[in-house]
């Protein structure tokens, strides 16, 4: 009977020395979240409004590497990017059906967290300035500068 006992505490024991923290269960991803909308010009009132686009065919890739982070997905009305952690500048050639644009996006990275060894640490983000070349790209508002694990847009670019 005492064996059991020895037993049955080694194994709680090893179980419960086991089991991954609770921090590993965050989310770690970072990744700024980019809206397509479209400009009208109401010839009545002479107002622009905005609507939701849908681009047929995207493809983005990261200047400086060379995989691509969309490739020719169809039917797109938003994209969740990565930006450089190590420096402040994180550049985009995307490309819209047949029409290229480059993105430049100058951000601060800040808020880093160390989560554990195992898990790694977060590196959110902040956005300062956003330039694009404009072939398809007629302006990009920032709409939320912060950019860290919550799914929310960041960013709207516009197509006339």
């Amino acid at each position: 009977m005492k064996l059991f006992k020895y037993i049955y505490l080694l194994v709680l024991l090893f179980l419960v020395a086991c089991t991954q923290t609770e921090n590993c269960t965050q989310e770690k991803n970072v990744l700024m979240q980019i809206g397509f909308y479209k400009k009208t010009m109401d010839s009545t009132t002479n107002i622009y409004t905005k609507s939701a686009l849908t681009v047929d065919s995207i493809w983005v890739m990261g200047l400086g590497t060379d995989s691509f982070l969309y490739n020719k997905k169809t039917s797109i009305k938003s994209i969740n990017i990565p930006l450089k952690k190590t420096i402040e500048q994180t550049d985009y050639i995307v490309r819209f059906n047949n029409t290229t644009d480059t993105i430049s996006i100058f951000h601060t990275n800040n808020d880093r967290y160390y989560i554990s060894l195992e898990c790694g640490c977060v590196v959110a983000h902040s956005i300062d300035e956003i330039v694009s070349t404009g072939h398809f790209i007629d302006s990009v508002s920032i709409i939320n500068r912060d950019i860290n694990t919550t799914n929310a847009e960041n960013i709207q670019i516009y197509h006339f």
